[in-house]
């Protein structure tokens, strides 16, 4: 299902970034010829860096002890030729680069090679320009490598990411998917692998996508939003989405599934209402407000007394509803709430938007947070006494 034109874009970034060192292993039973390879190898390619060994076992010691980007081994020595090497190495290395370099070509020798894994075959013949050949083909083999490494440890993390991850093609066929993002639609990785991201949306929905959404995510190559998916079941999934868009036309996909936030607003916006009508029903002042004095709470009643507005009372402190020494009172009194964390009581004149005065028994309480005053809560009985 993977086209090699839908990872040009990663393959490419990977190989950008290949400047660290090239760690070669070079096996040859030919002291003399391992040391002249040595040296023009690290002579024309300064990236190049070789271990040298003469024999198999020591070769696949090497390889198993240390971090190597490429191998390359003769094939006719003693005991184990090149091809026993290499059979050994792809056990467990199947994609280490690994090129046989050797003096005895045959086509009975390259097909062996082939068979059993090999990356690249060389001979040796041709004078100082085999050992260009040798490097350039070294680099090229290990950029490639790399390469794939890097795209495969992307992809590694992006199978281990909570988040829902998708790369769909030019033709908007995904060519990858997460198992979080096949989880949100309650399907697997491999059911939707080469099929159209519009069977995952309502119909409607896709409509939105091609016209308004699609159209942003050409024109400025990202676009994130909210959108309603569809499960295999036919259930609606809110979703929050982010896109980028490739440069082979194809874009990579984000999702995040909002079903139990969603479900939490409409649990905390059901709590609210009921609260709100809870406290709109008492004929009582109800009030809170912050340890600067800005009211963050009230009820209708409270509205309906004063004659402020909702917009006016987010702008007034609760000292602009008295006056004189009660302003004053009432100040030291919300001091000794919030520095002493007391429970006050006091009987104060309540004077309204239109100047009206009205007594009032008056309750405020402390409101903390982490041990901290943060606010108070006041409730505002009328006064038996006010006539």
């Amino acid at each position: 299902m993977f086209r090699d034109e839908d990872f040009d874009d990663l393959t490419e970034f990977a190989l950008s970034a290949q400047t660290e060192p090239i760690q070669v292993l070079l096996v040859d039973d030919d002291q003399q010829l391992l040391n002249l390879t040595e040296t023009f190898l690290e002579r024309i390619s300064n990236q190049i860096q070789v271990i040298k060994e003469t024999d198999v076992n020591s070769g696949v010691e090497a390889v198993e002890n240390r971090e190597l980007d490429c191998v390359v081994s003769d094939y006719d020595m003693p005991k184990s030729n090149g091809l026993d090497f290499l059979k050994q190495i792809r056990e467990d290395y199947s994609d280490l680069p690994f090129i046989l370099f050797t003096g005895k070509g045959s086509e009975e020798i390259a097909s062996d090679a082939i068979s059993a894994g090999v990356t690249d075959y060389l001979q040796k013949g041709g004078g100082k320009d085999k050992y260009t050949v040798l490097a350039n083909q070294i680099e090229n083999l290990v950029g490639k490598y790399r390469a794939e490494q890097e795209v495969y440890r992307g992809f590694k993390a992006m199978n281990s990411a909570q988040e829902g991850i998708g790369i769909l093609n030019d033709s908007g066929e995904y060519v990858y998917l997460n198992q979080s993002y096949a989880e949100i639609y309650n399907t697997k990785p491999e059911q939707l692998l080469g099929e159209h991201w519009e069977q995952l949306y309502p119909e409607e929905e896709a409509e939105k996508f091609r016209n308004d959404i699609l159209p942003i995510l050409k024109k400025t190559g990202v676009w994130k939003g909210e959108a309603v998916g569809l499960s295999k079941d036919g259930e609606r999934v809110p979703e929050e989405v982010a896109m980028t868009q490739l440069e082979n036309g194809g874009h990579v996909c984000v999702i995040r599934d909002l079903t139990e936030e969603k479900k939490r607003e409409k649990e905390l916006r059901h709590e609210k209402q009921f609260l709100d009508a809870a406290l709109n029903s008492l004929d009582h002042l109800f009030y809170v407000f912050d340890s600067d004095l800005n009211y963050v709470r009230w009820n209708d009643r409270l509205i309906e007394v004063t004659g402020y507005s909702e917009e006016e009372m987010k702008d007034i402190s609760p000292l602009d509803l008295f006056e004189g020494e009660t302003e004053e009172k009432i100040e030291e009194l919300i001091y000794k709430i919030i520095e002493d964390e007391e429970v006050v009581n006091v009987e104060a004149e309540l004077v309204t938007k239109q100047d009206e005065k009205i007594l009032y028994d008056f309750t405020g309480s402390p409101i903390k947070s982490d041990g901290e005053v943060i606010g108070v809560c006041g409730l505002g009985r009328r006064s038996s006494q006010d006539s």
